[in-house]
């Protein structure tokens, strides 16, 4: 039995990769609430934020996190797709000085992620690039002067 799905035209093949390895490492996990925790905090989000990404309450993302709530497979998916997206966004940041986010919005699209959220995603993806290049830039600063 073949799966059908639509083709995706703008999701570069890397992020459909990427995307895979997240839902495997949530699905295959004995501890599936403390990967996607370790996600939330690579990307630098609260438990708020995610909370309001997955239109959920932040109480329900930390019974997930903590493992008194088992994730369902919609949540799965839907986080899945949200964590590629925001670090398609990271890439983008890193790749240009300027995003497309005309390119972004269709892989936005593909994902079938609401449009609305869009802002919100590109402001969680960007923060959290700066703050990891201003932590490499900090760090390489200090090596250097540490080498004086």
């Amino acid at each position: 039995m073949k799966l059908s799905s639509k083709p995706l035209i703008y999701t570069p093949d890397w992020l459909i990769s990427f995307e895979k390895d997240v839902a495997a490492g949530i699905l295959l996990s004995l501890d599936p609430g403390e990967v996607i925790r370790e996600y939330r905090m690579r990307y630098d989000m609260s438990q708020e934020d995610m909370g309001e990404l997955m239109d959920l309450r932040r109480e329900s993302i930390s019974r997930i996190e903590n493992g008194t709530v088992t994730p369902t497979f919609d949540f799965v998916k839907a986080f899945t797709k949200a964590v590629a997206l925001i670090e398609a966004v990271r890439v983008e940041r890193a790749q240009h000085k300027g995003m497309d986010v005309y390119f972004l919005e269709n892989i936005a699209k593909e994902f079938g992620f609401p449009r609305e959220k869009l802002p919100f995603m590109l402001k969680l993806g960007v923060e959290s690039y700066d703050k990891k290049l201003n932590k490499i830039q900090k760090s390489l600063k200090e090596k250097k002067e540490y080498g004086k």
